[in-house]
């Protein structure tokens, strides 16, 4: 007989396989299929997910983007090619391993081993000396795995809660606390950023600031104002001067859009909401805990809607330099395929 600790380690047991298994059958339409052209979207809807999600739940659990795993498997590929098959042409084995050219094939070759292709085939392979478990590019992580410090510790069946409620580790965050609650739609008045935000303060200082001098005067910052940063783009997949960041604050719908100030809506729906504390260099790491550490064992995926910082107006915590936020990501109940 099982208590409820242990009944809830066999239920999160049970969810990272289904991640895992759909991220295999990435792996093994890549490797039936890699002389091809493999699209972002197409590899992603073998796994399920949109394009935004899928790039990162593949990065989590093999440790290498999509691009990066596929390029080196094409490299591995043509390197075994060239020894077994000696009159082979090197243009034709970059061919039919996936490369669209001999050029192409050449450079990522000589990133790969130091050498060309052609002093692989004389005996430079004999001297190349891979060490255990390395890679051409990035050592791939063990499916299913992260670090020790990130993952559930407490989930709703072990405590006999609501069944919404979970206790994590994030890593050098500690402890934080997940929820997953039903929030409304949303209209919100925004100013947009466009180009590299990544751990520039001084682009979320501008764009607050132009948000917040406008909507002052009109008398929008209420006590239950929500105020938001939400992503747009994925920043492992979208280059930098294309990435978008908007600054957002919640309004009623017939507040006009005035200049630089525009007006969307973000859609309502299930959310798993990480509640921590952050200072300026912690808001990657918080993402991390919950996107790797909490979401492949609580029974959810991620939905197609944006994802976002929740920050609480005249709130603050007791922790020097930070500040309470709501890391808030969509998710539906994970399903089998």
């Amino acid at each position: 007989m099982t208590d409820d600790k242990t009944a809830g380690r066999i239920e999160r047991s049970a969810r990272r396989p289904l991640y895992v298994e759909r991220v295999n059958a990435v792996i093994d339409y890549i490797e039936q299929h890699l002389a091809e052209e493999l699209t972002l979207d197409e590899l992603a809807e073998v796994a399920h997910f949109s394009p935004y999600h899928f790039h990162r739940v593949f990065g989590v659990l093999v440790g290498e983007t999509p691009g990066r795993f596929i390029n080196r498997l094409r490299v591995e590929r043509a390197a075994t090619q060239l020894t077994q098959h000696p009159k082979r042409t090197v243009t034709k084995i970059a061919l039919k391993c996936g490369f669209s050219s001999s050029s192409s094939f050449a450079r990522a070759f000589r990133n790969a081993f130091g050498m060309t292709a052609t002093e692989w085939r004389k005996g430079g392979y004999q001297e190349h000396e891979m060490a255990s478990g390395e890679s051409v590019e990035e050592t791939p992580g063990n499916l299913g795995l992260i670090g020790a410090d990130y993952g559930i510790l407490s989930s709703p069946a072990e405590r006999g809660g609501d069944g919404r409620t979970w206790i994590i580790g994030a890593g050098g965050l500690g402890t934080a606390t997940v929820t997953v609650e039903e929030l409304p739609p949303l209209e919100v008045a925004y100013v947009r950023h466009t180009g590299r935000y990544q751990g520039l303060g001084e682009v979320f200082s501008d764009i607050f600031g132009r948000l917040m001098t406008w909507a002052q005067p009109r008398g929008l910052m209420t006590p239950d104002a929500w105020v938001l940063a939400v992503y747009h783009d994925d920043p492992s997949i979208t280059v930098d001067d294309k990435l978008r960041v908007s600054a957002c604050l919640s309004v009623p719908a017939d507040t006009p859009a005035s200049g630089d100030v525009g007006r969307m809506r973000i859609d309502g729906g299930s959310y798993g909401i990480g509640h921590f504390d952050l200072g300026e260099a912690d808001y990657g790491e918080a993402w991390y805990a919950l996107t790797a550490g909490w979401l492949p064992d609580s029974g959810y995926e991620p939905d197609d809607r944006y994802p976002f910082e929740r920050y609480h107006l005249g709130r603050s915590t007791e922790a020097p330099g930070k500040e309470p936020v709501d890391v808030c990501m969509p998710v539906r109940p994970l399903r089998r395929y």
